[in-house]
């Protein structure tokens, strides 16, 4: 099969999914939807531009909370509530981009480690607004008169959305923006040689992913239909990181991959019992070891090895060359 048709099959096969999935399997597969997005704009940071980030779990709070807020206290429609969640990450992502520029490696991760502490903290402080630990409950989105009530609707929304982030992302690293964060990464000094301007691309590219860490979290929220504080931890940050890191630095596919990697495997380990954490931070490391490059990477050598083992038509010999009888 022509490595380009991949895509639209498993598109296809998204798509086809809720007529044969439960619904438990359809809320899993959301959920792993709106954590693939968040991964693909961690991916944006870390796996292009070389900028590590613990602070993703704090975007995400950002994202589930205004939307949320916006909706139950304001009866702002979904639609515009989404809008609103990616902008405050958008402008939040700027200001703490703004140490990136200074910052890189260790300091940057302790750094934004700190932010999403701090996000932590605050929605506790702030509880007449946040719940706390109490929580907010969150109603089933609406666009227009159609309510998204079911899991099978909402892994549709949650789909149409992916795609979307999808094709933007992909726009991006095709294009000269994701040329120069790959520069970046490789070397600073040579891409300022070549005239970009670093510190404002850091800072952009901490702007983007953030906003997609909104994103994630502003569907995260009516998939599971409450949220708390005990949601936006650093253990969560670190999932994140995980989830990047098993499907493949770099790759968009791989980012969904992973996501779906930390989401879905540990529903299959049921059968071990109480031992499924262990089989399941086995797997995590097997990954870790065996395919440094991640799943996609195990994916794409499974792709070419069953490529070159499919015998091949050999082209017609023209009419003009063929030997007389």
């Amino acid at each position: 099969m022509n490595r380009s048709l991949v895509p639209w099959v498993v598109l296809a096969i998204a798509v086809a999914l809720p007529f044969v999935a439960g619904d438990y399997w359809l809320y899993l597969l959301a959920l792993a939807g709106a954590y693939g997005v968040v991964s693909v704009g961690l991916n944006l940071l870390t796996g292009l531009s070389g900028q590590i980030s613990l602070g993703h779990a704090g975007f995400f709070a950002i994202g589930a909370y205004v939307s949320t807020i916006a909706q139950l206290k304001y009866n702002v429609a979904f639609p515009l509530a989404l809008v609103i969640a990616v902008a405050s990450g958008w402008l939040i992502g700027l200001g703490v981009g703004f140490p990136a520029v200074r910052l890189r490696g260790l300091y940057l991760a302790i750094a934004t480690m700190a932010f999403g502490i701090s996000v932590e903290r605050g929605l506790y402080h702030f509880k007449g607004i946040t719940g706390g630990p109490y929580g907010l409950t969150v109603n089933p989105p609406k666009i227009l008169d159609f309510a998204f009530n079911t899991p099978g609707r909402m892994y549709y929304l949650v789909l149409a959305i992916v795609v979307v982030t999808v094709l933007f992302v992909a726009n991006v690293v095709k294009r000269r923006p994701g040329r120069m964060l790959v520069a970046m990464r490789d070397s600073e000094l040579a891409a300022s040689s070549l005239g970009v301007n670093v510190p404002r691309l850091k800072v952009m590219a901490f702007a983007v992913s953030a906003a997609l860490a909104s994103l994630g979290g502003a569907l995260y929220a009516p998939i599971i239909n409450f949220i708390s504080v005990e949601h936006f931890t650093l253990w969560l940050s670190i999932t994140f990181v995980s989830m990047i890191v098993v499907g493949g630095l770099g790759s968009i596919a791989g980012s969904f991959l992973g996501a779906a990697f930390v989401v879905v495997l540990p529903e299959l380990l049921r059968g071990f019992g109480g031992h499924h954490q262990l089989v399941y931070g086995l797997a995590m490391i097997l990954v870790f070891v065996f395919w440094p490059t991640g799943l996609i990477g195990l994916l794409q050598k499974s792709f070419d090895w069953v490529a070159s083992r499919i015998p091949r038509r050999r082209p017609a010999t023209p009419i003009s060359e063929a030997k007389p009888t």
